[in-house]
């Protein structure tokens, strides 16, 4: 595949998609499935204040990332997507990154032999997911509203034949130079009445495996650590402390995410579900003595 380099005039963040908030969880047994979830008031526990009710959000449409430029960070990487019928493909990618031979030098591929080809993959998060085919960097996003939230198992791709290294993980959104300051305080508000959903649904779920202690304790740390993961990824995004637009996305996706836990139940990892099942056998062997 044919590559281009030109040069980049703003630094590519490196992040790391850091799992445990979106990303789907590895193959293992499904527990505790429930038919929808009844609307019902949670009160505050553990995890904080959670007051409002159990909901279900809808996961975006590509409709909201077709025909738009998504930047990573708000100003490095750019893809650009569009419809072919009833496919989804990307006529746009611009990788930013260092130089392999020289780290403190920027660098930018500009992928050639475009379109690229999607492929839809199962998340087990609620959310769409698609594949980018590119050889020399392919990589897994989540489609969000209005932005991609790209996961890349945290490595680099060296791209050698254009002398550079870049990660593609992280939010692909809104370029800085979008930002309205008179949207700031409804993008703020926004976000406050997600995380009350966030909370709600976090309650809900809690309160349905806390007998199960394997599940309640993974669904604890999956939740205690959504918050550190969100300011690892929303970090080094462009204006983020005026307007939160990357963690208003996230939060939006972990609604998301536990609302799809609510209605199909919850895959344990495999390692965790062998514990599960080795305590089940001693526990059961105990009662029996």
């Amino acid at each position: 595949m044919a590559i281009a380099i030109v040069g980049v005039a703003s630094p590519a963040g490196a992040q790391l998609a850091l799992p445990g908030a979106v990303a789907p969880t590895p193959e293992g047994t499904v527990t505790s499935p429930a038919a929808k979830p009844k609307k019902k008031r949670v009160s505050s526990g553990e995890m904080g204040e959670a007051r409002g009710p159990a909901v279900m959000p809808k996961a975006p449409s590509e409709d909201t990332i077709v025909g738009k430029s998504l930047k990573l960070d708000g100003a490095g990487s750019t893809i650009e997507l569009a419809r072919a019928g009833a496919d989804l493909q990307v006529t746009k990618l611009a990788l930013a990154g260092d130089r392999l031979s020289r780290s403190s030098e920027e660098c930018r591929v500009d992928v050639a032999g475009m379109p690229l080809k999607l492929t839809q993959r199962n998340s087990g998060s609620g959310l769409r997911r698609y594949q980018i085919e590119f050889p020399a960097c392919p990589f897994t996003f989540d489609v969000l509203d209005g932005a991609i939230l790209v996961t890349n198992e945290g490595k680099a791709c060296e791209i050698k034949d254009a002398d550079c290294r870049a990660d593609p993980s992280g939010l692909w959104g809104m370029a800085e130079t979008e930002f309205d300051p008179k949207k700031a305080p409804e993008m703020l508000g926004a976000r406050a009445r997600v995380e009350k959903t966030v909370r709600g649904n976090f309650r809900a779920l809690y309160d349905r495996n806390k007998k199960e202690k394997e599940i309640r304790n993974f669904v604890v740390r999956e939740q205690a650590g959504f918050s550190s993961w969100r300011e690892e990824v929303c970090r080094s995004y462009a204006k983020e402390s005026e307007f939160g637009y990357c963690a208003l996305r996230l939060t939006e996706a972990r609604a998301i995410a536990l609302g799809a836990q609510l209605a199909t139940g919850i895959k344990l990892p495999a390692a965790l579900e062998a514990a599960a099942t080795d305590d089940g056998d001693a526990k059961g062997k105990g009662d029996k003595k």
